[in-house]
């Protein structure tokens, strides 16, 4: 006889055992009753024990709290869930056995076939060197360091403008605009007078004078060679680039201080990293980084830390790190935006699992670990460096299990229903 029969019969026994007590007490006390009164007595004392012989099963359910029940699902539709064998109503195909343990609130036992179902999936745990990774967002930004600002050394008005809007590109040597100074006009006089004087010494100091004014050497030649005053002189840019300023128009009066005119050379870009407090410590310069930009998905580039900005945002309380960038197809353009991996140092000889696997609440961390080929629990763990792909397992674990990466959140939350049904039971029990 196994045990849910010998359970039956004690409770049966002692069903009967009571009820035969009831009777008892209950003619004792009636035995003056007339005939009638104790037929009807006696009829409502039999339907009171063929109750009382009844065991429901929910009660040897709960008596039985090692044992397990079989439940039956769909392998395709786990929410169809039936109590004995049946068919899927959706699909039509037949329902599969899932044991259900009682024996402990945290584990869960899954048919293969439901296994594969949910594309249930499980890695190793694993222990190794552990990379601290720092992931950011960052923002492309003008190189700085690259920009050329043209001001007036005199004063003077604008006349022609040969550059139409900020943005446009530029050829080292193009025609930027030209100017006309009253005192270039006097240097330039005095400039031609030494020239045809002969005297070296007065040639080199007007040249000096027409250089310190910021006219450009191949200008001072032109002067020089055409021997005459050129009202209008031109100007050039110094190289190629792009127009990332521009404050004048034809006709403008301008004086030294003013910025004319401002440059930008696309062949080296910034890209400024956001990083979260916690991470702070982890940073330092020349750390390797890997980036994908925004209008580029798929495009990895590499760099590395060059300068780490010695203050925090006063808005985000984030500290921000510099990589250059090499752009000499133009192909990065300032404002786009990037995710970007910062690689620190190593720890190393530490237990790790895919951080998908983690299951995070508001006061624990929790993992599903697979026990057996059907037969899985939730452990509670403690986590520490996480480093993208991969999360640092401090204890709760030990290497070689395998621990659950798809699917887990179905696990927990069945589980989790367990461990409430049986607290319930417990306290039933109370």
């Amino acid at each position: 006889m196994n045990h849910r029969n010998i359970i039956l019969a004690v409770c049966a026994a002692l069903a009967l055992a009571l009820s035969g007590c009831g009777d008892h007490a209950d003619h004792a006390d009636h035995a003056d009753h007339a005939d009638h009164d104790h037929d009807h007595d006696h009829d409502h004392d039999h339907a009171h024990h063929d109750h009382g012989n009844e065991v429901e099963p929910d009660v040897v359910d709960r008596m039985l709290g090692e044992e397990t029940t079989t439940q039956y699902v769909c392998p395709m539709h786990p929410q169809i869930v039936r109590d004995g064998p049946d068919r899927c109503p959706i699909c039509g195909m037949n329902l599969v056995p899932r044991t259900r343990s009682e024996d402990g609130p945290a584990e869960v036992s899954i048919h293969a076939a439901i296994q594969q179902a949910m594309n249930l999936r499980t890695a190793e745990v694993q222990r190794g060197r552990l990379f601290r990774r720092i992931s950011a967002l960052g923002t492309l930004q003008v190189d700085q360091s690259s920009l050329l600002h043209l001001h007036p050394r005199t004063e003077g008005w604008i006349g022609e403008v040969e550059v139409a809007s900020v943005g446009e590109p530029v050829q080292a040597g193009q025609r930027l605009f030209t100017l006309y100074s009253r005192e270039l006009v006097n240097v330039q006089e005095e400039f031609l007078q030494a020239v045809g004087s002969g005297n070296q010494r007065l040639i080199e100091a007007t040249r000096q004078r027409l250089e310190v004014l910021d006219v450009q050497p191949a200008v001072i030649e032109r002067i020089r060679d055409g021997n005459e005053v050129v009202t209008w002189l031109p100007w050039y840019a110094p190289r190629s680039g792009y127009v990332s300023g521009l404050d004048i128009r034809p006709g403008m009066y301008v004086q030294p201080g003013m910025e004319m005119i401002e440059l930008a050379d696309p062949s080296r870009i910034w890209l400024i990293a956001e990083i979260s407090g916690g991470q702070i410590d982890w940073l330092g310069e020349a750390q390797p980084v890997r980036i994908e930009l925004n209008s580029q998905p798929g495009t990895q580039l590499r760099g590395q830390v060059e300068l780490v900005y010695p203050e925090l945002s006063a808005v985000t309380r984030t500290a921000r790190a510099r990589i250059v960038l090499d752009n000499p197809n133009g192909t990065l353009r300032a404002g786009d935006w990037a995710s970007l991996h910062i690689l620190g140092g190593a720890k190393e000889n530490i237990l790790y699992v895919p951080t998908e696997a983690v299951i995070r609440t508001g006061s624990e961390e929790r993992i599903v670990v697979q026990d057996s080929t059907e037969r899985f629990s939730v452990r509670v763990v403690h986590a520490g460096l996480e480093s993208g792909e991969y999360t640092e397992i401090l204890h709760g674990l030990e290497e070689g299990e395998r621990v659950v990466v798809s699917g887990q959140f179905l696990i927990d939350s069945e589980a989790s229903l367990r461990a409430g049904h049986s607290r319930m039971t417990d306290h039933a029990h109370h």
